[in-house]
């Protein structure tokens, strides 16, 4: 903290500083928040509403329009018109897909009494139609899409099916060790139909059949990485921190002020985007951790209550790359920004 009681400013330390259109160089800052004790984040934690979250049935709609909106005026707005496009072709098929059954009933109390997730990604062998939603979902984005992706969705039916599945894999297992430019280049592709397919596997659930009270860093229901943490507004309770579900889009109950990825509550630092006129991005910030030098973005609806932690994650990788200057490194996962 500055002499004066403001927060301290924290230099990027490069100079070819991402810029906004209006040639603003982009900075950022930490906002050290007070060390909670025990006892206060219990009390905070407690009567904070629903453990866990299903997704929306609308979950991709709403995220396509969120893109939309943030395109505009935006130095990467191609990029989120696009992503925008991908993710209202989810939300097509996802439509067109009949009902998914719920799991065994037995198979669901032996989760939520081991803390272990219904619809294990990792695990679970992959929807026989799997392949079938990829094309698809390729069929529906490729008018779209940029150069490089449409020369790799014009080979798409001519790869191998295990090939498909080697893509697969990697993404579900966090695996991520693809060097295959076409690999690669349909990662995103693959990413956005397993997000469909376990989406729709979510929707079948009851908000009871999750295990709940881990706080987990992983995702209850499917055991997928999160994209970044939210808080919500409304009907969730004013204020309640929810990880968000890179993979099947359920939501699980976060305490504030505390690491996702490792649990720390010491030390726990909050960067943003800052230009000219104050913050670019109000509604979202870098939750760093000193511990496992671990960042995840927070996203937070009371300061814009359309925001969505997916969507909002993708329109401020500017923050991503100061965060990296920091000596921290990126812990969301966004199954559009496969990264090798």
């Amino acid at each position: 903290m500055s002499a004066d009681g403001l927060p301290a400013r924290v230099p990027a330390g490069r100079q070819d500083l991402p810029r906004n259109r209006a040639g603003e160089a982009l900075s950022f800052w930490t906002d050290m928040q007070k060390l909670l004790s025990p006892e206060e984040i219990a009390v905070s934690a407690s009567g904070e509403g629903s453990t866990n979250r299903l997704p929306a049935a609308r979950v991709f709609a709403d995220r396509a329009a969120r893109l939309r909106t943030l395109a505009e005026g935006h130095a990467m707005g191609d990029f989120l018109l696009f992503a925008a496009r991908l993710a209202q072709a989810q939300q097509t098929l996802l439509d067109r897909r009949p009902p998914a059954a719920p799991p065994d009933s037995a198979w669901l109390g032996r989760c939520r009494q081991h803390g272990m997730p219904p619809l294990d990604a990792q695990g679970a062998p992959l929807p026989a139609d799997w392949r079938d939603v990829l094309l698809a979902l390729a069929a529906e984005a490729a008018p779209h899409a940029p150069a490089g992706l449409q020369q790799a969705v014009g080979e798409l039916r001519a790869v191998p099916a295990a090939r498909h599945e080697a893509v697969a894999r990697a993404i579900l297992r966090a695996d991520e060790q693809l060097a295959d430019p076409l690999e690669l280049a349909l990662a995103p592709l693959a990413g956005a139909a397993l997000q469909v397919l376990w989406t729709a596997r979510a929707l079948a659930l009851q908000p009871g059949d999750l295990p709940a009270g881990f706080e987990d860093s992983l995702c209850p229901a499917c055991g997928s990485h999160p994209v970044a943490s939210i808080v919500r507004i409304g009907d969730a309770g004013h204020g309640v921190r929810y990880a968000t579900c890179s993979l099947c889009a359920c939501e699980w109950h976060v305490t504030r002020i505390k690491c996702v990825p490792c649990h720390n509550t010491r030390g726990i630092a909050y960067l943003n985007l800052e230009g000219g006129a104050g913050a670019l991005h109000p509604a979202v910030k870098a939750e760093t951790c000193p511990e496992c030098r671990g960042s995840l973005k927070i996203v937070s609806m009371e300061k814009d209550p359309m925001a969505d932690a997916f969507a909002d994650d993708l329109a401020t990788l500017a923050l991503d790359m100061l965060v990296d200057e920091a000596g921290f490194h990126r812990a969301g996962r966004n199954l559009f920004l496969f990264m090798p």
